[in-house]
């Protein structure tokens, strides 16, 4: 946040700041990567003070980020979609791509309720990841998995990695967020 905070002030963009006895400038990220995970397509949302052409606005901020982040596209978007995110798709690839011939995802995807076991605040809950995992599929080395928001929340990929029995270490796999998509529903 603070490398986008930084490429927006040296870029003179009029973004929004927030009141209160801490202002800081009104952008985020909807949906934070967990630790571990590489993110490819993220989501920045600016609240600006006025409309700048996207182009502008593009050209500014990439002038001011560090090379290896770059700007992919840009949209406006209405203060009822902001933050709503529909579907989530991630990339989990093996070094070895013998590891998912033992995958059982037909047997998971049929299942009607799959619950595990989080700890949150020191006390254990328990939460049913099915219902926010729309669709598993095997290509060559990796699994892609696609993720859908539901009011409880979402399954984290690595329970679902464990419960299709992935229970070594992550020195085996690769998480990469491919996709994070904003709904207007």
């Amino acid at each position: 946040m603070k490398v986008f905070e930084r490429a927006v002030r040296r870029a003179h963009i009029p973004i929004e700041i927030s009141k209160g006895f801490n202002p800081h400038p009104r952008l985020s990220i909807p949906l934070a990567l967990s630790v571990g995970i590489i993110g490819k397509d993220e989501i920045l949302e600016l609240e600006l003070q006025k409309p700048i052409p996207l182009e502008i606005l593009h050209e500014c901020l990439s002038r001011q980020l560090p090379k290896e982040i770059q700007i992919l596209s840009g949209e406006v978007i209405s203060d009822s979609t902001k933050n709503h995110i529909g579907d989530i798709c991630y990339e989990v690839i093996f070094q070895d791509a013998s590891l998912l011939k033992t995958v059982k995802v037909n047997t998971f995807l049929q299942q009607s309720s799959i619950t595990v076991n989080r700890l949150k605040d020191g006390h254990h809950k328990l939460f049913d990841i099915r219902p926010s995992v729309k669709d598993i599929q095997i290509k060559s080395n990796k699994l892609i998995i696609t993720l859908r928001m539901t009011p409880g929340g979402t399954a984290k990929p690595e329970e679902i990695l464990h419960i299709l029995g992935f229970t070594r270490g992550k020195e085996f796999f690769e998480i990469i967020r491919t996709k994070v998509n904003i709904s207007s529903a």
